[in-house]
């Protein structure tokens, strides 16, 4: 299991620059996690992954900020990953962050 992390501040996400995002190769299932620390915005808020691939996209719930990539969004060279959060009354979303697979 490998896991990527990433970083969410507002409705700003960004690869974590202490995680290595290098030798992913794509075709991959059950082997890639995501793991992503929030800003206090998004405190209280159900919280989903959004990863995306060739024009379509795929939500995964997240439990204490993790989640595994679904095998979908792993078939190509590409993919990207936000985020959406929602609370009573409240709605926060991020912009996109994109992961290349070399292998």
């Amino acid at each position: 299991m490998r896991v990527l992390k990433f970083i969410v501040d507002g409705q700003s996400i960004k690869k974590d620059p202490s995680c290595d995002f290098s030798g992913l190769v794509p075709g991959t299932k059950g082997y890639l996690k995501v793991q992503i620390k929030f800003s206090d915005e998004w405190k209280g808020c159900k919280k989903a992954a959004i990863f995306g691939s060739v024009g379509r996209e795929y939500a995964v719930p997240l439990l204490n900020g993790v989640c595994e990539i679904p095998e979908k969004a792993l078939t190509w060279r590409v993919f990207s990953v936000k985020v959406a959060g929602i609370r009573d009354g409240y709605r926060i979303t991020t912009n996109k962050v994109e992961v290349l697979q070399d292998g």
